[in-house]
């Protein structure tokens, strides 16, 4: 028996034509592919971060059922003349409600969501959004015994919420957090991006604006692709702009805030602006 016969045969290899068609038909297929694959990526961290927003709503409701309608907030002024909103204070005191050093401060935007936590025993996982959860927030897993913020607000909470403390005048004209909003009323959403540099600016586009200007209101959560929004009927929704609020209200300004002033007072009882802010 030959030799050629004892190994089969000769074996024909693939021409540098072959290979070089099989490098560009795998190509091909990466090109489709990969997009797809990031498409389907992307809208399941929508899909989670939906479903962290549903159950961030369902403890308000829970919360409210106990406090006569009421969504939770901490001490508060509503005084002009001294009115200011803090965030991440009273992070050891005992009670959110108690004066006195280390106490929480009047108007702190953070404090009522980690009362939320510590009342209707919210995972910390579900106040940061799935996107950003290994790379710019981080969940507060620390004992909530003894404590009344979050250890950093920064890192810890991913969302923003309706400011509960508005001005005298404007409590008064009927902006009450409740139960009882209205299918429109934005009551939170990915966090407010605010005003910090070249990609965000929540007021830098008006309605009109091109695409290009119209992300720079949107929330970092998401690369300003956009947001999920919870409003006052329960339902989330994700929003191409940030002008998804009652009458089409931008939900991260208040309709007659001057920028770059983004934390301030909601203008009217329409009037969503979710904090804090990114900045």
């Amino acid at each position: 028996m030959s030799e050629e016969r004892f190994r089969g045969g000769s074996r024909r290899a693939f021409t540098l034509l072959e290979v070089l068609i099989v490098i560009g038909i795998i190509s091909v297929l990466m090109a489709i592919l990969l997009p797809a694959a990031e498409r389907v990526r992307h809208q399941a961290y929508i899909d989670k971060c939906a479903s962290n927003l549903r159950q961030i709503c369902l403890a308000f409701q829970t919360y409210a059922q106990d406090n006569h309608g009421n969504y939770p907030r901490t001490p508060y002024s509503g005084n002009p003349a001294t009115y200011v909103l803090n965030e991440g204070t009273g992070t050891n005191a005992v009670d959110p409600f108690q004066s006195g050093p280390g106490a929480v401060q009047v108007n702190d935007l953070t404090a009522p969501l980690f009362l939320l936590m510590k009342m209707q025993k919210l995972s910390p996982e579900v106040m940061i959004c799935p996107y950003n959860d290994e790379t710019d927030f981080k969940a507060d897993n620390s004992n909530f015994t003894g404590r009344s913020n979050f250890t950093d607000e920064k890192k810890n909470l991913g969302y923003s919420f309706a400011n509960p403390y508005p001005l005298d005048a404007v409590a008064a004209a009927g902006y009450r957090l409740s139960n009882k909003l209205s299918a429109e009323f934005a009551v939170a959403a990915d966090r407010n991006p605010g005003v910090s540099g070249k990609n965000d600016d929540v007021y830098a586009p008006t309605l009109g604006s091109p695409w290009s200007k119209m992300k720079l209101a949107n929330s970092p959560n998401h690369e300003f692709d956009g947001q999920n929004v919870l409003y006052g009927d329960g339902h989330v929704a994700w929003q191409k702009t940030a002008f998804c609020g009652v009458a089409q209200d931008n939900i991260y300004t208040a309709k007659k805030g001057l920028a770059p002033k983004v934390e301030a007072s909601p203008s009217d009882a329409t009037d969503s602006i979710l904090l804090p802010t990114d900045d």
